[in-house]
């Protein structure tokens, strides 16, 4: 089923993260919240949730994580009292530099079972679930 075959991928994923990033001490969630991060600038808490669809408790764990390693910054909106804008840091972004060769083996190992042409047909076909299905997640991708 696929669905099951999706599960069983996704824990491999994880485990192959976990091995390779056990170094520099990052889970795939932190990871893409600093990615976000330097990609799109300070942003607020919810709004860094969305670009990694992460639901509120989520992101707040992984950006609490995050700044107790002095990864991040947390500020409240002067404009908006209620939202916490999440700053990357330098180290924040040595550490995101630092966890990319890792990054690129465990994305590398996941597909490593697959041809050239494979690996692209994968992609397209994940890419259009995930793009299909995204208003009925839980948590909707923001792009």
């Amino acid at each position: 089923m696929p669905g099951n075959l999706l599960r069983r991928c996704h824990q491999i994923s994880v485990a192959l993260f976990l091995k390779h990033c056990d170094a520099v001490g990052l889970t795939q969630l932190q990871y893409a919240a600093l990615v976000a991060l330097e990609e799109k600038g300070p942003l607020d808490q919810i709004t860094l949730g969305g670009y990694t669809a992460m639901d509120r408790n989520t992101i707040a764990l992984i950006v609490r994580k995050l700044e107790e390693r002095g990864s991040v910054t947390r500020v409240r909106n002067s404009q908006d009292r209620r939202a916490v804008i999440v700053t990357l840091t330098e180290a924040g972004a040595a550490l995101r530099a630092e966890a990319e060769s890792a990054v690129r083996r465990v994305q590398e190992d996941i597909i490593a079972p697959l041809s050239d042409p494979e690996r692209e047909q994968l992609g397209l076909l994940l890419s259009k679930i995930a793009q299909a299905h995204n208003d009925q997640s839980r948590v909707r991708l923001q792009t």
